[in-house]
């Protein structure tokens, strides 16, 4: 049974055309990162369709949009009735209704904790491949919480820890490169007990992960 409660917001952010104008290149740049990426975002909804089927949801439905398109998307946020979980978040275009654009996918462990959840976004006006993507694997360890992401490619692009329940950031890392000479620096916090105990044996490659499921 689908309950709905139908909420308008207008989510006022920077110019489109000056994103798109400064980004549209970057989306182009490499065709196998455009067909990996457009891949990862199809495998996302199928993901969303797995996890929704034979489970009793709850939707939740606000408008959302940009300077110029302030009602661009409808966002749909889909959650499981009996453990009130949040199951996946999708932006559909209002003007083609059938057209993503962003979606969100959550997965949880068997304690009940999210373990991993996944992301891809397009511009409003370039559809050749999403603008962004993130799988971002999470590890638990007392009070500590580690997240590792990662894009569609495979590059890692960001790390934090954080400590539970308000999630109060220790430490975190972001760009390929940094991680990268934090690692080839024995003073850096990447070689610190806490950064271990934070992320644990959590993958440093997306491995099966790119694959969401």
């Amino acid at each position: 049974m689908h309950e709905k409660m139908i909420a308008f917001v207008v989510v006022l952010l920077v110019s489109v055309a000056a994103v798109a104008k400064e980004d549209n290149t970057s989306v182009q740049v490499n065709e196998d990162d455009v067909r990996r990426w457009n891949t990862f975002a199809d495998d996302l909804y199928r993901l969303h369709r797995q996890q929704l089927s034979g489970r009793k949801v709850r939707e939740t439905e606000q408008m959302g949009g940009y300077a110029g398109l302030p009602e661009f998307y409808r966002e749909v946020s889909y959650f499981d009735v009996d453990t009130g979980r949040l199951l996946s978040r999708i932006q559909w275009e209002r003007a083609q209704a059938e057209r993503i654009h962003s979606i969100e996918v959550y997965v949880y462990g068997n304690d009940g904790r999210l373990a991993r959840d996944y992301l891809a976004w397009y511009l409003p006006d370039a559809r050749n491949a999403p603008r962004q993507t993130a799988v971002n694997l999470h590890h638990y360890a007392g009070d500590l919480h580690g997240w590792r992401q990662f894009d569609a490619s495979g590059n890692r692009i960001y790390e934090k820890c954080s400590r539970t329940p308000d999630e109060k950031p220790l430490f975190d890392l972001s760009g390929e490169d940094r991680i990268a000479h934090a690692e080839d620096n024995p003073r850096s916090i990447v070689h610190s007990g806490e950064y271990r105990r934070c992320f644990g044996n959590l993958p440093k490659t997306a491995g099966i992960f790119l694959r969401p499921h």
